[in-house]
């Protein structure tokens, strides 16, 4: 699957991801957009910003330590509202490390990382 490569957490016109353990089983996802970008975004995709598929893509780096975008990267995907700025993702086992990419995931199965998290 084709991905573009993030931007990263720092940069400024850019959207910014934080992540968190919140339990045990679960990982807290922060981040923010400027509407500078939001309008960026909708211009790229030709597609107005509250319709676009937003995804945090959950990656399992535990034993990689880095997102190869070969094929073989372990990942889960969350459907996320656009409105929203943080969003609770289950399914994570305390003790193995992970991170998340914020992008849009379209039709045709293309995912366009927008920010990537740091590793916890």
């Amino acid at each position: 699957m084709e991905t573009n490569p993030p931007r990263s957490s720092t940069d400024l016109e850019g959207p910014s991801i934080r992540i968190a353990w919140k339990d045990e089983q679960s990982i807290q996802a922060e981040w923010s957009m400027t509407k500078e970008f939001e309008q960026e975004i909708e211009r790229k995709f030709a597609i107005p910003f509250a319709e676009l598929p937003f995804v945090l893509r959950l990656f399992d780096v535990t034993y990689r330590k880095e997102i190869r975008n070969d094929g073989t990267d372990l990942y889960t995907d969350f459907d996320i509202n656009h409105l929203s700025s943080e969003w609770i993702l289950y399914g994570v086992t305390q003790g193995l490390e992970y991170c998340v990419d914020l992008g849009i995931r379209m039709v045709d199965g293309r995912f366009y990382s927008l920010s990537r998290s740091q590793m916890i």
